[in-house]
C-alpha cells in the first residue's frame, strides 16, 4: 500500500506535469492561431480549403483518439474503483 507521503509526492508531480502540459498546449494553440490567422489574410480560399483538411485529419485520427479515451477513461475507473493502489 502507498502511504500518504508518497502520494502526496505523486500527486505534486502530476499537477507539475500539469502546468507544464498547459504551458505548451496554450502555446501551441497561439502559434497556431497566429498561423491560421496569417494564412486567412493572404489566401482567399484558406477557410475552405481548413475545412476539408479538418474534417480529413478528423477521419484520420478517428481511431488512434477513440482508443486512446477508452484506455485513459478505463485507467480513471480502475483508480475511482480502487483497483489501482
Amino acid at each position: 500500500m502507498i502511504d500518504a507521503r508518497s502520494l502526496r509526492a505523486v500527486l505534486i508531480a502530476l499537477a507539475r506535469q500539469d502546468i507544464a502540459n498547459y504551458v505548451m498546449f496554450s502555446a501551441a494553440l497561439n502559434e497556431i492561431a497566429a498561423l491560421r490567422e496569417t494564412v486567412r489574410g493572404l489566401d482567399p480560399t484558406f477557410s475552405e480549403v481548413l475545412e476539408d483538411r479538418r474534417k480529413q485529419s478528423q477521419e484520420d485520427t478517428r481511431e488512434v483518439v477513440s482508443q486512446t479515451l477508452q484506455l485513459l477513461r478505463e485507467l480513471v475507473q480502475r483508480l475511482e474503483d480502487g483497483e489501482v493502489c
